[in-house]
């Protein structure tokens, strides 16, 4: 008997400022590009949308069932997920957070379907050790891990409890989320955007000029690339194989926030000790005498200092709108990272991981000629 796959997607959040507003939006509208794909994906058989967001809810009625929270109780992730699977009787689930690998084709969609459908006790998931996509059956296995805050834990929790494992064929596609505003304008600067989202990223008047040096260097040879962060090994053995650049990289601090390290305040980095001892300016000044181009995972950097950076300070840092940075210290890194005789270009753990893959796959279809 053929059993039916659910895709539960979660989009919500409270939107305080004009920035997180303008990103709830964009991502509102990744959302239903996901959607319209999923619409494609002739193994789906059921589409739940679970959002706070009115607009996104009344948008998204044509696509797919929404369930609608109201903002009368606290949200916990791992608790309105079981709600959800038990409510509604679900038995294969791909769950996917909002923003979640919005370039991920229908046939994509498609081949978890089929393995959820051919398979029994195993958990799907994109990620090794921060999953945003997790697929598993049966759904009431949520009965037996104990329910996690948010999804980053959700498919190591389940494999814990003897599920069997299955990576998604890694690539920049699987890997990359909107955590960020880079993320966002690296999205619009790819050709498989979806229609929604394009349009909505063209409209904002971000600074775009740092990422499209990069993309210029990128697309020259033999250059020297540093990458410093959450940097995984799939990215930099991609660039190696189809590109000719020097990589510079320093890997630390992967898994951050699985393991939850930057809560406990464990977080250590050997670049963040650097900016400390020589201060931001002369870092960034001696980084321009061993590279050409610099993408910095900047969130590894503030945990180490044990900095509480609002979502506003990072995102406007991410931008290099230093000046509208609250933060003294993080203005000075930022604007010394703007400053800088190279391109630098800061960002969180996707940035590093999918962020940069991304754009190096666009530079490999622009010289195969590919669109």
């Amino acid at each position: 008997m053929d059993r039916p796959v659910t895709v539960v997607i979660f989009e919500g959040g409270q939107a305080q400022t004009s920035l997180d507003k303008t990103i709830s939006y964009v991502r509102s509208q990744v959302v239903l590009d996901t959607l319209s794909k999923l619409a494609l994906a002739s193994e789906i058989d059921r589409v739940i949308l679970v959002t706070n967001n009115a607009e996104l809810a009344g948008q998204a009625s044509g696509l797919a069932e929404v369930d609608f929270d109201s903002d009368t109780r606290p949200f916990h992730f791992g608790a309105r997920l079981r709600e959800l699977i038990v409510s509604h009787k679900l038995d294969n689930v791909i769950y996917m957070g909002g923003a979640a690998a919005p370039l991920m084709t229908w046939e994509e969609f498609n081949e978890i379907a089929l393995t959820l459908k051919a398979n029994r006790n195993v958990v799907v998931v994109n990620n090794v050790q921060s999953a945003d996509l997790v697929a598993f059956t049966p759904a009431r296995a949520i009965d037996e891990i104990e329910l996690p805050e948010s999804d980053n834990t959700l498919g190591n929790l389940l494999r814990g409890i003897g599920m069997r494992r299955i990576l998604i064929p890694n690539s920049g596609r699987v890997n990359f989320d909107l955590d960020t505003p880079v993320d966002i304008q690296i999205l619009g600067m790819h050709p498989d955007c979806g229609p929604r989202a394009l349009e909505a990223i063209q409209s904002l008047d971000w600074p775009a000029h740092k990422l499209e040096q990069a993309l210029r260097i990128l697309r020259q040879d033999s250059k020297e690339i540093a990458v410093f962060g959450r940097v995984g090994p799939a990215v930099i053995q991609y660039i190696n194989t189809n590109m000719v650049h020097r990589m510079r990289v320093y890997s630390e601090e992967r898994g951050m926030k699985a393991l939850s390290r930057d809560e406990r305040g464990e977080v250590v980095s050997l670049i963040g000790y650097m900016i400390q001892e020589l201060g931001p300016a002369k870092f960034f000044e001696y980084l321009a005498k061993v590279c050409d181009l610099a993408f910095i995972d900047s969130r590894v950097i503030f945990a180490h200092l044990n900095k509480q950076v609002s979502d506003w300070d990072r995102f406007q840092s991410d931008l290099g709108r230093y000046d509208l940075v609250g933060d003294e210290w993080v203005r000075e890194f930022t604007r010394c990272a703007w400053e800088a005789p190279i391109p630098v270009i800061l960002g969180g753990h996707s940035l590093v991981a999918a962020g940069l893959w991304l754009l190096a796959e666009m530079v490999v279809r622009e010289r195969e000629g590919l669109s």
